[in-house]
């Protein structure tokens, strides 16, 4: 049975993958947020209880603008760690285009189904990346007027499953490291931290 020839990954590659694991890691944080402990909704009922305890009636719907209103700050990080991560995405092509990939086209032949599958995963991952990138910048950037109405809620709609690309790409990206370790890639996350 053939050797694995282990892939090298130069400092460009390296520094690329831990900035945008971190970027990535903080955006999926700030929809965690969102959608959970800072949720508008539970915020606004809190919010409304406790002013109630003083005598000061809200509604609902003002209830929920000011959860929404509390949130926002954090919710301009995730727009910021964005265009961060859209500069990350430009620098991670041109290294790609210079330096070259670190997996291999799923269209070569003679290509084994484990390695195929590995570079399907990578393209796939980055055509939803990329979706994600420009239906965040589509939902930040286009007019807010009765024409672009349409785009901005597909763009919204998009941008919001991306979570389930995202969870779904870590999980086999994490599982791939384990198996790649106790298999015939050996030293794979050493060589992604020190280089080799």
């Amino acid at each position: 049975m053939s050797k694995v020839k282990s892939v090298s990954y130069t400092r460009a590659h390296r520094i690329l993958h831990w900035l945008i694991a971190g970027v990535f890691l903080f955006i999926l944080l700030t929809v965690l947020l969102r959608q959970n402990w800072m949720n508008k909704t539970q915020m606004g009922e809190i919010l409304a209880a406790k002013l109630s305890e003083k005598g000061i009636a809200l509604t609902k719907a003002d209830a929920a603008k000011i959860g929404k209103a509390i949130r926002y700050p954090m919710w301009r990080w995730h727009v910021w760690a964005g265009y961060v991560l859209i500069g990350l995405y430009i620098i991670r092509m041109l290294v790609f285009r210079f330096q070259g990939v670190t997996f291999k086209s799923p269209f070569k032949k003679h290509l084994i189904a484990k390695e195929r599958l590995k570079s399907i995963i990578y393209v796939l991952f980055y055509i939803c990346f990329a979706t994600s990138l420009l239906t965040g910048m589509l939902m930040v950037w286009s007019p807010r007027t009765a024409a672009w109405q349409q785009v901005h809620h597909i763009a919204k709609l998009v941008h919001v499953q991306s979570l389930y690309y995202a969870v779904t790409f870590i999980v086999l990206h994490l599982l791939g490291l384990v198996i790649g370790e106790l298999g015939k890639d050996k030293g794979i996350i050493s060589r992604m931290v020190h280089g080799g």
